[in-house]
């Protein structure tokens, strides 16, 4: 596996492990439960030394829903990123298309997630029924896993900005992926990028986080 682009200022040493370990883990080519088993207790590890994160990865932007990249694999097939989610601001209902942990670091959160029960051959149409609304609370971790619970929203409850950590097998930001609207039962597909990465496609590109 190729070496991977860190967005981060300082170099510790429980970030540098926790990447080296979730390298080997990807290498075995474990996927979906065996994966996040797998990831959990490197990622306690690394949740219990919070030196490597840094201020830029918990700013919010105003009305949008941020995320900072952290570290991306160039092969592409793992990242680390923060998402910062504005007080009363609701993320789109989204897909991942991989496995891994969110782990909610600051804030309040609901979680809402989904289930697609059609068949997906009629282009633009998509019909989700709604699984659960799940209070999440800080230092919690809830997984993804691709495809049965890989589609959500989620939604900061709290006075000030929600920071969430995703550890995923797939670099998101590059990824075409889909967006669902439950009411009208459409779907379109988007590359979210990074907030903190000039082009959606390329890693390596300039840093805007100040981190």
């Amino acid at each position: 596996m190729g070496d991977g682009l860190y967005y981060t200022r300082r170099r510790d040493r429980a970030l540098r492990h926790f990447v080296e370990d979730f390298r080997t883990i990807v290498e075995g080519r474990q996927r979906g439960r065996a994966l996040l088993d797998a990831l959990r207790a490197p990622l306690d590890a690394l949740l219990d030394s919070r030196g490597w994160l840094e201020e830029p990865f918990l700013r919010p932007i105003p009305g949008e829903v941020a995320t900072w990249a952290l570290y991306r694999s160039r092969d592409p097939d793992l990242c680390l990123f923060t998402m910062v989610v504005p007080p009363r601001m609701r993320t789109r209902v989204h897909n991942h298309l991989t496995d891994g942990w969110v782990a909610l670091l600051q804030g309040g959160q609901v979680e809402h997630i989904y289930r697609r029960v059609d068949d997906g051959s009629r282009p633009g149409f998509a019909e989700l029924e709604r699984v659960s609304a799940t209070p999440v609370a800080e230092g919690e971790l809830t997984p993804l896993l691709h495809p049965d619970l890989d589609i959500h929203a989620v939604e900061t409850t709290s006075g000030a900005a929600s920071v969430s950590l995703h550890v995923l097998a797939n670099d998101l930001g590059t990824v075409e992926r889909q967006s669902f609207d439950p009411e009208a039962r459409t779907v379109e597909s988007f590359v979210s990028g990074y907030s903190n990465v000039d082009g959606a496609s390329a890693i390596g590109r300039a840093d805007r986080s100040g981190a």
